[in-house]
């Protein structure tokens, strides 16, 4: 939300009138469909009579001149006491036409006033009368109640606030001593009571962060009427779970991927009227919508009763071990000709990838004759999450505990063509070093070294670390600007000893050996005679600052850490061994230029090398980069961790 009160108005007004664009849509198809509640009309009514009025309180002329129209189309049906069934296609390419004027799109509409009007005129025997600009009512009805919308960024500033909240407390104990906290009642009491505060704000915060999967649901419906009328099908759609809560990140991507679902379930899951009937079915089909939460996920489930998947099909799924394997894979499809609606093969694979961007999985399951169910295993929370830490080569990581299997120290091990096995239970799984699994380079394992088996997307791996950390549950931050691109990571998370643990994606871990992820950390250095340099790293995102000082610790740096741009001098002016700085751009209190020319400025220090890093990467936000003395300009978004530590060698002299 922007400063700007008529800002923060309409986009309060957007969101009402989508919630009520969709309660219309939802009752026009139950109307169509028969099962209509004997109110409907007056709720049709009330959701384009509030639009109305909220749209001429802003100003939206298109949407209350369309929304005008549509409520005189419904007082023609209150007056005459029937609802025609001619009126339903109007109605709902009318509710098209709104979402789309309320979104800003501004698509042309005196065609549907004049279709409108025909409608009114044909079926109900009346005409509309003129729709005049005065004609404005209040948006909100009596004794209504508005959510309160909340920025994403505020809530994500909280979590943040949120992991600063559990390192304080860390430093409070380090500073107390175990002892005095054995001893001290007060003192133990204290923290225990904090401990208790920080749950509850932990909790509320991600609380903040889900929405109700009913949020994203409402046009659904009518996707999935439109798609089989397009098909000459008879399809409902019933909606299961829509209280289920997930993260709100998650949530508002998701659209795109249920349409993809319940195109393909539609266009060639389920059959024609006149094939249902000839092999004893309804000659309505079902396609089921559920949302259920299990743990700390949520599975969200498209099921069909159509036709299924051919026996061949499930024969070679049953051989790889994965149905959604071959459904995903590039340019099949179960389709017989190629549509519009379905058939290149495109839309599973791509549903595929988006849910394992989350570090969930998709599962397929289907019976020749009774139907087909792809279900989505999402994370609750994108923001918390339970995981399984391990360490390799002094870095920690994080694996979602959903997708442990077990941990079991490596014994005996199996050659199977050439690698490296397991047998489990009669099963034998691949056995891999972690640090090959993510690209990295790491000293040997020690012996009896523990392995987690990794289960996702319907495969194994056993990922060979140096030791267990234990289960966690983590706060989840993002990688941001600094590594927008690094397939196979979920984020990083801050521990309770203050170092960063990053976390792996359990379907980038068992994809085969093509695949591997990219290290982000750095292999360590070969010990040198000299002491290693030391690197001022000034970054007012605690993550990337962290994540920064993984990258040269890992390659051998000293690192030093400043919060915003005003430490920084003061750290360079007492700290004589600093012999680099690494800068963000926009900081508070001072940013990265000023931060260059107070170095520059310092006659003793003013050739000390600075390299900035940061999102913003036009021609002119460089030049003011180097004017100031900066030594090295970096985008973030281009960003790689071995032309910076590169750059910084350089630099150093090393």
């Amino acid at each position: 939300m922007t400063d700007d009160p008529i800002a923060e108005f309409l986009e309060l007004f957007r969101d009402e009138a989508n919630q009520r664009l969709d309660n219309m849509v939802d009752t026009l198809l139950a109307v169509e469909a028969g099962r209509a509640e004997p109110n409907a009309v007056d709720d049709l009514f009330r959701d384009a009579h509030t639009i109305k009025g909220g749209a001429g309180m802003l100003e939206l002329e298109d949407v209350r001149t369309l929304a005008h129209a549509v409520e005189d189309v419904l007082q023609g049906v209150r007056d005459t006491g029937s609802f025609p069934r001619e009126l339903i296609d109007p109605l709902l390419r009318a509710a098209d036409a709104l979402r789309g004027h309320v979104a800003g799109e501004a698509p042309g509409s005196p065609d549907l006033l004049d279709e409108l009007a025909a409608s009114r005129a044909g079926v109900l025997g009346t005409t509309l009368p003129a729709v005049t600009r005065a004609e404005r009512t209040p948006a909100t009805a009596p004794g209504e109640r508005r959510a309160i919308r909340v920025p994403p960024q505020k809530i994500d500033r909280l979590l943040d606030l949120v992991g600063e909240t559990v390192l304080h407390r860390r430093r409070l104990e380090h500073v107390l001593g175990e002892e005095r906290i054995a001893t001290d009642e007060l003192v133990s009491d204290e923290l225990d009571l904090g401990e208790r505060l920080f749950d509850e704000l932990k909790d509320a915060a991600i609380k903040m962060r889900t929405l109700p999967f009913s949020t994203i649901t409402g046009p659904l419906p009518r996707a999935v009427r439109d798609i089989a009328v397009a098909e000459g099908k008879d399809v409902e759609l019933v909606v299961r779970g829509e209280e289920t809560e997930l993260d709100r990140v998650i949530l508002e991507s998701l659209s795109e991927p249920l349409v993809h679902l319940l195109r393909n379930a539609v266009g060639h899951g389920v059959e024609t009227p006149r094939e249902r009937k000839r092999a004893g079915k309804p000659e309505r089909a079902t396609v089921e919508l559920r949302a259920e939460q299990r743990g700390g996920s949520v599975e969200v489930a498209v099921a069909d009763d159509g036709r299924g998947v051919a026996p061949e099909v499930l024969a070679e799924a049953k051989s790889i071990g994965s149905l959604a394997e071959v459904l995903a894979r590039a340019g099949f499809s179960t389709a017989e000709e190629v549509t519009e609606l379905s058939g290149r093969g495109v839309g599973f694979d791509a549903v595929k990838r988006h849910v394992e961007s989350f570090g969930g999985t998709v599962e397929a399951r289907s019976e020749p004759g009774r139907g087909t169910e792809i279900i989505l295993v999402l994370p609750l929370a994108l923001a918390l999450i339970e995981v399984l830490l391990v360490e390799r080569g002094n870095q920690a990581f994080g694996i979602p505990l959903a997708n442990v299997e077990e941990a079991i120290a490596v014994e005996d091990t199996l050659m199977l063509e050439g690698k490296a096995a397991l047998e489990l239970r009669g099963r034998s799984v691949a056995l891999s070093d972690l640090s090959e699994l993510i690209g990295a380079t790491s000293p040997p394992l020690p012996g009896r070294a523990p392995a987690i088996v990794v289960t996702a997307g319907g495969r194994r791996v056993a990922a060979a670390c140096d030791r267990l950390l234990g289960e966690d549950e983590v706060v989840v931050k993002p990688l941001g600007a600094l590594l927008p691109s690094a397939r196979g990571y979920l984020g990083a998370a801050i521990l309770g000893d203050g170092r960063i643990a990053l976390l792996l994606d359990p379907a980038s871990l068992t994809r085969p050996a093509t695949a591997r992820l990219r290290a982000l950390v750095a292999p360590p250095r070969p010990e040198t005679e000299r002491a290693p340099s030391k690197v001022l790293v000034v970054e007012d995102s605690y993550t990337v600052r962290e994540l920064q000082r993984s990258i040269l610790e890992a390659a051998g740096y000293r690192v030093e850490t400043a919060r915003d741009g005003k430490e920084g001098p003061e750290r360079v002016e007492r700290d004589s061994d600093i012999e680099l700085v690494i800068t963000d751009l926009e900081m508070p209190e001072m940013d990265g230029l000023a931060l260059t020319r107070a170095i520059r400025a310092r006659a003793e220090r003013s050739s000390l090398p600075v390299v900035i890093v940061t999102s913003r990467g036009d021609e002119t936000d460089r030049a003011r980069g180097i004017e100031a003395g900066a030594d090295a300009y970096m985008i973030k978004r281009a960003f790689d961790q071995q032309t910076l530590l590169e750059t910084v060698e350089r630099l150093v002299g090393r």
